[in-house]
């Protein structure tokens, strides 16, 4: 299969530029592939065998969901698409599927993310069905996002209606979380024995990279890529590693400063300070607000201004919170940064690895003329969730349902979010633009930063107001890039607590709704075509570009 980037239909390349992965994506391009083919025309073939591999890949994703193996066992009777060794394993996936007739119990476990009571729901509903791999995969997702890695290989070792490919497959996952990169490629490898699949190939790639061997991995992903041309992500990856872009590492030019504000988050600012001080940062400065705390926030800050010396850390102190725009515009335009070339914003609750900066300075080296630059965010608790990546735009159009006593309105864009349909197995690590970067952790040119103008107050006390601001960069034709290479860990509150909280959730709704109507429908077509132009541009070069 030959991929012509340009020579797509827009219905297919738009959500192929944004990403390769994640199930939900994955069904949706397939069905819209299989809809074009039954249409007819020169291009059917092409269609049907592109949808057809879009389903598989959908299943390999998820390969307990029964759902899709009907789909593709349904699909493989009309058009043959299953290997010889693949298709009994989907038929047993698809006859083990028994959903129960009434799941609210169930859903209402998952919402309140009560782990131990919901273990020992499918504990005891896997005792009454054995056979039911239902069960199986629902214990397998509480367990990968809660990070219960000894829970999910217990129970796959004594799950006798699991096929010995997936079992393998899913213990490899959890020896991948745990960082035992090894283990996971011998047990990738012997599920790739018995189930030869692409995905499966890219799995067991990252753990050979990761685990030193970059050659094998590197001849792995490119069968990945003969196999799915049409996966981004695969592509990106391969790009990055044969040009040595995932190593590179170097500060960025000129004198610089981490900036963050702060309220009444002593014990994060405290580990954030830390994970700042241990980095390799040179002899840049580091600039704190403190958005008038009322904790042990000023002691935290005095003790690490000691530490790091005085003309390498300086406070300033605000006697009431202004908000995250407020704060932002007040350090971007402090008399701190006089003779700063570059600053980097950064979460009080944001652990950085030690080469943070000078994973942010290859970034500005291989795009210089950049917006901003910024980076992959995971959850602390568990890293493999992932919280931000590259945000791509979607078309607008969906009604948004409102909070009581509102007006549902009809949204002007959206976001892509094909991150929270898959954990971190690798497939964002690579670097490239988009429409917007998190803002959690993120750097400008301070020159950039004064011309493109300010935070817009509007979205105080805070949320979304880092999102306009790439955005308005993007409707001039002026993109944000990400860098996979850097992965932060974020400790913001996560899950029950934080939904529970009503003030939050209204501000957030409000703010987004400020945020649908800034601007017009054709300005923000306009953001999603050069969005979608830059992508285009990026990944057609980077297919050309030589190995290093």
């Amino acid at each position: 299969m030959i991929i012509d980037w340009k020579g797509l239909v827009p219905e297919l390349s738009r959500p192929l530029l944004k990403g390769g992965v994640g199930k939900v994506h994955l069904l949706g391009m397939a069905d819209t592939a299989l809809g074009l083919a039954g249409k007819g025309g020169p291009r059917a073939a092409f269609h049907a065998g592109l949808g057809s591999d879009m389903l598989l890949a959908a299943w390999e994703q998820d390969c307990l969901d029964g759902d899709t193996a009907g789909q593709l066992l349904a699909l493989h009777g009309v058009r043959p698409l299953l290997a010889p060794q693949v298709r009994p394993v989907v038929a047993a996936v698809q006859a083990g599927w028994r959903r129960p007739d009434n799941p609210a119990y169930l859903n209402r476990l998952l919402q309140k993310r009560e782990t131990e009571k919901t273990f020992r729901f499918l504990e005891q509903q896997k005792l009454k069905e054995p056979e039911s791999l239902f069960w199986t995969a629902q214990a397998l997702m509480v367990g990968f996002y809660e990070g219960q890695y000894d829970r999910v290989d217990s129970w796959v070792r004594a799950d006798g209606a699991l096929p010995r490919p997936l079992a393998e497959r899913v213990l490899g996952d959890t020896a991948f979380a745990r960082g035992r990169y090894a283990d996971a490629a011998l047990h990738w490898e012997r599920a790739l024995a018995e189930l030869p699949l692409p995905f499966m190939r890219a799995r067991l790639a990252e753990a050979l990279y990761r685990a030193g061997d970059a050659v094998q991995a590197v001849r792995l992903w490119q069968e990945v890529a003969h196999a799915r041309p049409w996966c981004v992500n695969t592509l990106l990856r391969l790009h990055d590693v044969r040009t040595g872009l995932d190593k590179d590492v170097r500060l960025p030019e000129g004198h610089g400063a981490a900036l963050l504000y702060t309220w009444n988050k002593a014990d994060c600012l405290d580990r954030a300070l830390e994970s700042i001080a241990a980095s390799q940062m040179g002899s840049n400065s580091v600039v704190v607000l403190d958005n008038g705390s009322v904790d042990a926030t000023p002691q935290v800050l005095r003790a690490w201004r000691e530490r790091m010396g005085r003309d390498r850390m300086q406070i300033i102190s605000l006697p009431l919170n202004v908000g995250a725009p407020a704060a932002r515009n007040w350090l971007m335009q402090a008399r701190e940064l006089a003779d700063c070339r570059w600053v980097a914003y950064l979460d009080d609750d944001a652990m950085l690895p030690p080469d943070w900066l000078g994973r942010f300075g290859a970034a500005m080296n291989a795009y210089p003329d950049a917006l901003a630059w910024g980076c992959k965010v995971v959850d602390h608790d568990n890293p493999m969730v992932l919280q931000a990546v590259d945000l791509h735009l979607n078309e607008g159009g969906e009604v948004l349902p409102a909070p009581e006593r509102m007006e549902p309105y009809q949204r002007r864009f959206s976001v892509s979010d094909i991150h929270h349909q898959e954990l971190d197995f690798g497939w964002f690590d690579y670097m490239r633009p988009c429409a917007s970067v998190t803002g959690c952790t993120h750097m400008y040119l301070r020159e950039t930063l004064l011309e493109h103008g300010g935070f817009d107050l509007r979205f105080s006390p805070t949320q979304y107001d880092d999102l306009e601001h790439d955005l308005r960069g993007v409707l001039h034709g002026r993109l944000p890039v990400y860098t996979g290479h850097l992965r932060v860990t974020h400790m913001k509150r996560t899950g029950k607590t934080a939904h529970s909280d009503s003030g939050e959730f209204g501000n957030a709704y409000a703010n987004m709704y400020k945020l649908q109507m800034k601007y017009t429908a054709s300005e923000y077509e306009t953001m999603r075509c050069n969005d979608e132009a830059a992508a285009q541009a990026d990944i057609i070069a980077k297919l050309s570009a030589p190995a290093a």
